[in-house]
């Protein structure tokens, strides 16, 4: 790994981790439900984890935050995979790390909406969080320039 591609990571890493954050945050700034929605699904990520390894107890802050700086850096391997792939040039250098955070938001919630309906416990649920799983993923695919939505008027 070169210099360059480190501090790319790095940045991605970072871009990725505030993005979430945001998210996270929004589900307490924003009294609006479907702006709280995303914030549920970190928690419900991070639950997933606690019960699988154990409780957090007395560390649930630490590692919470832990898994968000976790998340970041997956998000951030994800960036690096698309740039390495990607044909696209003159990319802002934040976008891919947003892109990458929104995907992976959009995944919990699609992997949520798999468990609540292979539970077979309501189907609302299933289809708030799996419309929000693909809203995020098509936001994803936007930011991250995957798919161009041409949003300036025709001249």
């Amino acid at each position: 790994m070169n210099r360059t591609s480190g501090v790319s990571f790095a940045r991605d890493a970072a871009v990725a981790t505030a993005v979430l954050a945001g998210l996270y945050g929004l589900g307490y700034g924003v009294q609006f439900q479907p702006f709280q929605l995303p914030t549920y699904l970190l928690v419900v990520g991070f639950d997933a984890i606690e019960a699988a390894v154990g409780s957090a107890g007395a560390w649930y802050d630490l590692l919470f935050a832990a898994y968000f700086v976790g998340l970041g850096i997956v998000a951030a391997g994800v960036s690096r995979v698309v740039r390495g792939k990607s044909k696209t040039t003159g990319l802002a250098w934040w976008r891919l790390g947003a892109a990458a955070a929104l995907a992976l938001v959009g995944i919990i919630s699609l992997l949520f909406a798999l468990l609540v309906l292979a539970n077979g416990v309501q189907f609302t649920p299933v289809l708030v969080a799996g419309g929000a799983g693909v809203a995020l993923l098509a936001l994803s695919a936007w930011v991250g320039d995957v798919v161009r939505v041409d949003v300036r008027p025709a001249r």
